[in-house]
């Protein structure tokens, strides 16, 4: 009796094990869902008064800056932004997501030099007539640790006239140099961008970034408030006002909330759809991951398999649950970076095509992307499915020169440069560009704007009276030591150029792309196809994969 009495016992708690999972997989699930419309919500709100902003000549009216972010908080035409993105008294264009553009003045800045650019606010004014969207201003101090908040900007290295989205937490409500610290990662080019709280009020301004992902400082934004009258006199103030303005108590901060992050990815999920792809000759090295995809009406003895196409090597070996199978490459999609596997059947299972309805026009939605053992990524969708086409980027010399004495004469050499490979050194006088003559300062960089990376140019000069004449082979620019350059594993060999993508801020090294997205419901997304910038990972879209994988088996032979 005393046995059975066990087994009973045991039966029951196992029982009220698995309910107690399955209630705690469904509240966590309702959160993730609730998040997501919050989410919806403050994109609704505030999306419209996130603005893209650029320095312009007065005159032509052309661009004299880098580009940079802000946001609109009077229907007047406030701006704010960050004191380091802008100069009292200069003009910038301004960039309303909908296309819409106007001219804008800058006005106060506060980035104090004996404060080391703090506290980093700056103001402008919309110079065109008329009435601008814009988003409500919260209360930075009304912040609690977890908080939820989210960030419209817009990142350089993406290029696009749309902001990202991205959600996270309020990590330090005020660290010791009076910034607010939160985990939405930044980057150049977001910098006076809008964090938002969940009523989609802005709590603060993008500032700076340290190498940490998750360490992002912002300026809170009651130092506008306190500031206020002061910001709006086109001043560049060498130290902070004495006096502050006073301002009334956030009433509705009973209202925030937090994000938990206590999401439970689904167990079909977790075991759907993942395969890693090994070295044969280390079986042990990971060299990126692969989805299985279950092509439409089609059965037969084999497995299909898509990953990244520039990640494989001549002898690679498919690793499922533990089992290695032999591979090879089936069919390739050099637009996208695609590469189709196959191996024989396996019992793995894979990913069915599903009809995706309005799966990416809520960006800041719950993304999960998964790795190998049952590990995950949680990421929000920052973007729409856009064309990802750069051009050429300019080749890299890595010689400065000056006008001495009537030539053009090399003063530097970058370390490791092109020019000083090629045996170029300082003093030389540089006569001729690929046989175009160079005799005024402006001649110099104006010949070597016009070469990308991997063009090759010929040097004629002098070298204390001797003619050299020297071959150079233009290369990339060398990454700047900026934070934004330093994130784990750094960004993909190949990260640009892809027919159709879609963004969101999964931190994934460049070895773990091949792998699906999906939803928290368990739509699937698409596959990761390159880490791009700190910011940033890039994944194509599930309707793509699934024409490719049509496409190659109907070419079959």
């Amino acid at each position: 009796m005393k046995v059975k009495s066990k087994k009973i016992a045991f039966f029951l708690l196992k029982k009220i094990f698995v309910l107690l999972l399955l209630i705690h997989s469904v509240l966590t699930a309702q959160n993730t869902e609730n998040q997501n419309k919050i989410v919806k919500k403050v994109l609704e709100q505030s999306y419209p008064a996130a603005v893209k902003l650029w320095g312009i000549d007065s005159l032509n009216l052309k661009q004299n800056s880098p580009q940079f972010s802000g946001v609109v908080v009077t229907k007047e035409g406030i701006i704010l932004t960050a004191a380091h993105a802008i100069h009292p008294g200069n003009f910038y264009r301004v960039h309303f997501p909908d296309g819409k553009t106007v001219k804008a003045k800058a006005m106060g800045r506060m980035g104090i030099k004996s404060m080391q650019g703090r506290p980093d606010i700056g103001m402008l004014k919309i110079i065109d007539p008329g009435a601008y969207p814009f988003a409500e201003m919260g209360w930075s101090d009304s912040m609690s640790t977890n908080n939820l908040c989210v960030s419209i900007a817009y990142p350089t290295t993406l290029n696009q006239d749309i902001p990202t989205i991205r959600v996270g937490k309020i990590a330090t409500v005020l660290d010791p140099w009076g910034f607010m610290v939160s985990t939405c990662k930044m980057e150049p080019g977001d910098s006076g961008g809008p964090l938002f709280d969940n009523l989609g009020r802005v709590i603060a301004i993008h500032s700076r970034i340290a190498v940490d992902e998750d360490i992002n400082y912002e300026s809170p934004v009651n130092l506008f408030r306190e500031y206020w009258e002061y910001l709006l006199q086109p001043v560049n103030y060498a130290e902070l006002p004495s006096d502050k303005l006073q301002f009334a108590p956030d009433t509705l901060n009973n209202k925030l909330i937090d994000n938990d992050n206590l999401i439970v990815i689904p167990h079909n999920l977790a075991v759907k759809g993942i395969a890693e792809i090994v070295s044969k000759a280390d079986k042990t090295k990971v060299i990126a991951f692969g989805t299985l995809i279950k092509p439409e009406n089609k059965t037969g003895k084999f497995t299909w398999i898509v990953t990244k196409n520039s990640l494989l090597t001549s002898a690679v070996l498919v690793k499922i649950d533990g089992k290695f199978h032999d591979t090879k490459i089936f069919a390739t999609s050099i637009s996208n970076d695609l590469a189709l596997l196959k191996i024989n059947k396996t019992n793995k299972e894979e990913i069915s095509k599903t009809k995706v309805v309005d799966s990416f026009e809520n960006p800041g939605t719950t993304l999960v992307s998964f790795l190998s053992d049952n590990k995950n990524e949680l990421s929000s969708l920052g973007s729409r499915v856009f064309e990802f086409k750069t051009k050429p980027a300019k080749g890299y010399f890595g010689a400065g020169a000056n006008f001495i004495k009537g030539n053009i004469t090399i003063t530097s050499l970058g370390p490791d440069s092109p020019a000083a490979k090629a045996g170029l050194k300082v003093q030389d006088q540089v006569k001729f560009i690929n046989g175009i003559a160079v005799i005024k300062p402006e001649d110099y960089g104006r010949e070597l704007m016009q070469y990308v990376v991997g063009d090759t140019i010929s040097i004629k000069g002098l070298r204390n009276g001797e003619e050299f004449d020297y071959t150079v082979v233009l290369g990339e620019f060398p990454l700047s030591d900026h934070p934004s350059n330093k994130f784990q594993g750094g960004r993909s060999e190949r990260f640009d150029n892809f027919e159709s993508v879609f963004a969101h801020d999964a931190k994934l090294q460049p070895y773990q792309c091949g792998g699906p997205v999906f939803k928290i419901d368990g739509t699937f997304m698409g596959i990761n196809i390159a880490r791009f910038s700190r910011t940033c990972s890039l994944a194509i879209p599930a309707e793509v994969i699934f024409n490719f994988v049509e496409s190659s088996l109907n070419t079959e032979i």
